[in-house]
């Protein structure tokens, strides 16, 4: 008696899960970055219209204590994320399977 054949495709491989999980990464992080990048950007806007007298009351809040941890927190990071970006766009270049459409 013969095995049922599977038609399933069969398991990527490691390296494929780790680029997919890799590219996901990237993908997930340019995302949060371009999020917030929007966000500074209205606040300052924001901020900019209230004027001196109305943001005083906004500063000494404990929510701009955190934006202004969070924000420097980012600020920080920044050599971080530009490493990985440039890191996952040399790896894309190198890898010859991938045609320049899916890169």
């Amino acid at each position: 008696m013969t095995e049922p054949t599977s038609h399933a495709p069969p398991a990527p491989s490691t390296a494929a899960l780790d680029w997919a999980t890799a590219e996901d990464a990237y993908h997930l992080v340019n995302g949060l970055v371009a999020q917030v990048t929007a966000a500074n950007d209205l606040i300052v806007l924001m901020a900019t219209l209230l004027g001196e007298s109305r943001l005083k009351s906004v500063v000494e809040t404990p929510q701009w204590a955190q934006y202004q941890a969070v924000r420097r927190q980012m600020e920080r990071l920044q050599a971080d994320l530009e490493k990985f970006s440039a890191t996952m766009q040399r790896l894309a270049a190198d890898r010859p399977d991938v045609s320049a459409d899916e890169g």
